[in-house]
């Protein structure tokens, strides 16, 4: 990917530039962006650079700068427009300010992934947009946000990743029903949330942003590769995946007394929170004998109202571990207990996180792939600041060259695998073992469609089976 032009000083000027090339004619041309430093200079900058972009970086035409609002606080989320006007807040409101109402808002009614999908959508439009007015804001501003999005932005404090073309479809759509919701207050006219429904979303094959190939089933000799390197309780949670096909999050806030243990054979756990909750549609998990002897170890001697897999309880039995393997005598060293702090930094919780979950399969596919001598983090030697220690993945990054960075991220995509593919790769077994309609059931989808179109992998074994016989 080529460098992105740098937002900088203009030597000898409080002004800030950015200097694009067409990419046709090769003409470079410097673009003033206003007072350094600025959130108004940075939003040009972002604007510019996406509309050079989007448009193939053919050196794009200066529009006048957007009108600027108030960015008086608001008074309380869903006030109208005349109401903020009387409150003092001034027309027109700003889109920082229309962002600010809309998360007092979003923050209670979304849960889960979904309130971080709209902070990271809410996030690039403040960037590109933020002192603009919120009642002009239309289609072609939607499409250099979108832009944005799909280039992604490797430098500031807040450095973000290119977005596939599936995403950038889904935050652009959170931005729209932002507006929806404005509209439905009387902070914008409706307007301006009909002009912005216009803009297409990103098409295949027709647009420039990655497209990444559909989620897959992890191999068994993966799963079995990884499983030495987690702790007994990454590793039930991997076993109760690969037999139930429950999502990752369902798994994680089990606890013993939400367990139906009624029917001796199968055990029955009502997730209180899961994906279609708002639905009004019963999640209903399944454990079997297998499932059972998992539970069995965490069900011993806890109370009912713990969770069954804690990253803490982890933690205590890592450092016994390592106690056990100790060589050095009790009489030399750090005694038990006495290099801990009162108050750390990062203290592990009493349950495992969708990201925690995912960072600990995550960091055995490190350990059970490691990548090539030269992409490894080498061992600092001891110094007058501390003991010999590894380089952590900042400086490992630091050190490499660009297309070494790059090896290195492929050589990570193509030998991690994340907790999603362990709900595939059950509902891939069942399939093939016992029918679409029971792969339905094990995954709770209401519609069978669903699970074939997304979920359970085509046995290609038995097609070409079918091949051999007939043609």
């Amino acid at each position: 990917m080529a460098k992105t032009p740098s937002y900088r000083p203009r030597t000898g000027y409080s002004q800030a530039i950015v200097t694009l090339t067409d990419s046709a004619t090769g003409k470079r041309r410097d673009y003033w962006l206003g007072e350094f430093g600025t959130p108004a200079s940075r939003e040009m900058y972002h604007r510019l650079v996406a509309e050079w972009e989007g448009n193939g970086r053919r050196l794009p035409t200066v529009a006048p700068p957007p009108l600027v609002a108030s960015t008086a606080p608001l008074p309380a989320a869903g006030g109208t427009r005349p109401a903020l006007a009387a409150a003092g807040c001034g027309v027109p409101l700003s889109v920082a300010a229309l962002i600010r109402a809309y998360w007092g808002w979003a923050k209670g009614y979304y849960a889960g992934a979904s309130t971080c999908c709209v902070k990271m959508a809410l996030r690039v439009l403040r960037e590109c947009y933020g002192t603009a007015d919120a009642g002009s804001f239309g289609p072609n501003a939607l499409r250099i946000v979108r832009e944005s999005m799909v280039r992604g932005s490797l430098e500031g404090p807040r450095p973000r990743q290119p977005l596939c073309r599936r995403t950038a479809n889904a935050r652009v759509g959170h931005i729209i029903r932002m507006y929806r919701w404005a509209a439905s207050r009387e902070m914008v006219p409706a307007q301006v949330y009909q002009a912005l429904q216009t803009l297409p979303p990103l098409k295949r094959g027709r647009c420039g942003a990655v497209e990444h190939p559909p989620i897959g089933p992890v191999s068994q000799a993966a799963v079995d590769a990884v499983k030495p390197f987690v702790s007994r309780q990454v590793a039930a949670l991997i076993d109760l995946q690969l037999l139930t096909g429950a999502r990752p999050g369902e798994l994680l806030a089990l606890r013993a007394a939400e367990l139906d243990t009624s029917d001796g054979e199968v055990w029955c756990y009502r997730p209180r929170d899961h994906k279609n909750e708002h639905r009004g549609i019963e999640r209903v998990i399944r454990f079997g004998p297998k499932a059972r002897e998992v539970l069995a170890p965490f069900l011993a001697d806890r109370p009912l109202d713990a969770y069954l897999f804690s990253p803490a309880e982890a933690e205590v039995e890592r450092r016994a571990a390592l106690h056990a393997r100790r060589v050095t005598p009790r009489s030399c060293g750090n005694a038990p207990g006495t290099n801990t702090s009162d108050s750390p930094a990062h203290a592990p919780g009493d349950r495992y996180t969708t990201p925690s979950y995912r960072r600990a399969i995550e960091r055995a596919c490190d350990a059970a792939f490691p990548p090539p001598e030269h992409l490894r983090a080498k061992t600092l030697p001891k110094g007058p600041r501390g003991p010999a220690r590894k380089e952590t993945e900042l400086e490992l990054l630091a050190r490499l060259t660009p297309n070494q960075r790059a090896e290195l991220k492929a050589w990570r995509e193509s030998h991690r695998w994340h907790p999603n593919q362990l709900r595939h790769a059950a509902a891939t077994r069942i399939r093939r073992e016992f029918g679409i309609e029971a792969a339905q059931i094990l995954l709770g989808h209401s519609s069978a469609a669903l699970t074939d179109a997304v979920y359970a992998e085509r046995d290609s074994e038995k097609l070409g089976e079918v091949l051999r016989r007939v043609g």
